[in-house]
C-alpha cells in the first residue's frame, strides 16, 4: 500500500448489513478498509480502489479511435443482398 498504514476493521456480516452505508462511506473517505466475516471467516473486503481518479471511464473510452472510409453510406443497407445465400433445395 505504498508504505501507508491502512486501518482495517473487521465486522460480522450481520453488522455490516445493518450499517452498510456508514461503513462504505468511511471506506470511500479513505478512513480504512472493512473486512467482512461470517462465523469468524473473512468473506469479503471493502476497499477504496486506487485507480478511481486516474482511470478513464469505460463508456466513451474508444471515442475518436475509429475512422470510416470514403465509401461509407450511413443511409445505405447494412449488407448487400448478394452477401446472403438462400438455402435452395
Amino acid at each position: 500500500m505504498n508504505g501507508i498504514e491502512v486501518k482495517r476493521k473487521t465486522v460480522a456480516v450481520s453488522e455490516f448489513k445493518a450499517r452498510c452505508t456508514e461503513y462504505l462511506a468511511s471506506v470511500e473517505a479513505g478512513r480504512g478498509e472493512i473486512e467482512i466475516t461470517r462465523h469468524g471467516k473473512v468473506i469479503a473486503l471493502a476497499i477504496a480502489p486506487d485507480f478511481a481518479s486516474t482511470a478513464s471511464p469505460l463508456l466513451g473510452a474508444g471515442k475518436g479511435t475509429a475512422v470510416l472510409n470514403d465509401s461509407y453510406d450511413p443511409h445505405g443497407s447494412a449488407w448487400d443482398e448478394s452477401d446472403w445465400e438462400m438455402n435452395a433445395e
